[in-house]
């Protein structure tokens, strides 16, 4: 025979299932090689079958187990209901089912190396079945089936079934405060597509916008909203929008039932959803601030005529007393020089008290008329720098003589300000003057120096003089406040009030630290940027 021939032959089988030995070769490979535990026990509920499986989980080789009982194997674990499953199967062929639900842990098995770390121990799913046998009767066949992540999938996904029970129930009690909120509120709330439509999502947005409320409004809305191509857009009338649509504030009119006319104020935000964009519109009834507006602006007015008024009286009154004053004060000068020493001494004190009160009278209606030309007569803001200024004011004093030297110091570099370089002169002048009429002639000292806060500069005039209790820090601020007599300082008690006005004017504050004995600090804070310059005002 050629190798051809014998090539084309049917090579005879290496195992014959026909044969009992090779067959049962096969089956115990099939059997050890399994990716499930197999148990056989035999009638008297011995082991006789203990697979590769078996031996890995439970760490127990077959010829430790073999003949033996599962009670005898595992001493220390209850297998009651495993017991009880094996018997109804060896005597009355019942097949069963146990799972983890119902027996936790069947048997101390181990998970394989690489999943100890993750699995506390091995959840089982354990199946008895009968086996029938012709020589041998019944026996009894374990299959113990690792259900560790099956058992781990089921729990997370009761779990998270359960947070989506719950969510479902928060969105749904949360959707209801929203419908409630939104049922509630005063403000008109609707909801607006790029096609147009336009749907009221509360009451109030019912009841302006429905069809009961202003036909006009829902033209009005469309015609705020960015532009489409869907529905033409109507210009309004003048008289519905009543600000500029350019000052971000959008103020409109509408119209109710009765014929009342309602200002709103809109605001449109916008969102994506559906791949389409959203408009979320809100108006508010601002009939109420529309109202105090007026209410604030009419007092406004009132008040700046009342106090224009007062100026104009302070004024006229202080300038036509100016004549009858002179004349008093000449005639009165006149008997001084004229008459002096040739009357008594009573008349000569006479004569005294009546040219000081008049001089005194005098500086007072000077003081009234600065104190008056403030609001009145000041000049446009421009930009001062306070060095020059102080520069300007140790000048002024030297030439008047009415300083020691050195005694004024500028400790630092003072800012530059914004507002009338007259008026803060003045401003200045009479805090430094203060400062040193209120001191030891010899030994008075004012110090000047500048700090900054983010928004404003604050000047700090400092004294060595008598200082201020107090309970008068408020009130020296006021016209004629006086603490001393006219015998103790000179004054009229008018300077810290021109300050104050001159303060005020430029947008700021002034006020006052000191306790008696240890001098005094006058602190003026300007504002580095004016929202509000006021205009110069004339006679």
């Amino acid at each position: 025979m050629t190798n051809s021939q014998s090539a084309d032959k049917d090579p005879s089988p290496s195992f014959d299932l026909s044969k009992a030995d090779d067959a049962a070769d096969i089956f115990a490979a099939l059997l050890d090689t399994a990716d499930t535990g197999l148990i056989a026990l035999a009638p008297d509920g011995t082991i006789c079958h203990w697979n590769q499986w078996m031996q890995n989980r439970s760490g127990k080789k077959p010829e430790q187990v073999l003949g033996k009982k599962l009670q005898q194997v595992f001493p220390g674990t209850k297998l009651g209901r495993v017991n009880l499953a094996i018997e109804d199967c060896l005597q009355f062929g019942m097949p069963a089912v146990i799972s983890p639900s119902l027996n936790q842990g069947a048997l101390p098995l181990r998970p394989l190396p690489q999943f100890a770390a993750s699995f506390d121990r091995m959840e089982q799913s354990v199946r008895i079945h009968p086996i029938r046998t012709k020589n041998n009767g019944t026996l009894c066949s374990l299959i113990i089936r690792d259900v560790t992540l099956a058992v781990q999938r089921d729990r997370l996904l009761r779990q998270q079934a359960a947070e989506l029970a719950d969510l479902v129930t928060q969105s749904k009690r949360s959707e209801g405060r929203t419908r409630a909120i939104l049922q509630n509120t005063v403000d008109a709330i609707l909801v607006a597509s790029d096609d147009g439509n336009i749907e009221p999502l509360n009451a109030r947005a019912q009841e302006l916008c429905g069809p009961t409320g202003d036909p006009e409004l829902r033209d009005l809305i469309r015609f705020l909203l960015p532009d489409n191509e869907h529905t033409p857009i109507i210009p309004p009338s003048p008289s519905k929008i009543i600000t500029d649509l350019g000052t971000g504030v959008i103020e409109v009119q509408a119209s109710t039932l009765n014929g009342r006319n309602v200002p709103l104020e809109v605001a449109i935000s916008h969102f994506s959803a559906d791949e389409r964009y959203h408009y979320i519109i809100t108006l508010r009834d601002i009939s109420q601030r529309k109202r105090h507006e007026k209410e604030i602006q009419r007092t406004m007015q009132e008040l700046e005529r009342s106090n224009a008024e007062l100026e104009q009286f302070a004024y006229a009154a202080s300038h036509d007393l100016q004549e009858p004053l002179r004349m008093v004060s000449s005639y009165t000068q006149l008997l001084a020089r004229r008459y002096q020493g040739q009357l008594d001494d009573a008349a000569d004190e006479f004569i005294h008290y009546a040219v000081d009160g008049t001089q005194r009278m005098q500086r007072m209606i000077d003081d009234l008329l600065t104190l008056s030309r403030v609001g009145r007569h000041g000049k446009p803001f421009s930009p001062v720098p306070l060095d020059s200024l102080f520069d300007a004011i140790v000048t002024n004093f030297k030439r008047a003589g009415s300083a020691p030297k050195d005694n004024i110091i500028r400790e630092g570099k003072l800012p530059t300000v914004v507002g009338d370089a007259s008026q803060l002169l003045l401003l200045f002048q009479n805090l430094i003057s203060n400062g040193l009429k209120y001191s030891d002639p010899q030994s008075g000292l004012v110090r000047v120096f500048a700090s900054e806060t983010p928004s404003s500069y604050q000047i700090n005039v400092v004294d060595n003089g008598i200082g201020i209790d107090p309970q008068y820090h408020e009130t020296i601020f006021e016209v004629f406040k006086r603490l001393h007599g006219y015998g103790e300082y000179a004054g009229t008690g008018i300077g810290l009030a021109i300050c104050k006005k001159i303060v005020e004017r430029h947008g700021g504050s002034i006020e006052v630290t000191s306790t008696p004995g240890e001098g005094s600090t006058f602190c003026v804070e300007l504002p580095k940027e004016l929202s509000i310059v006021a205009a110069p005002q004339s006679m």
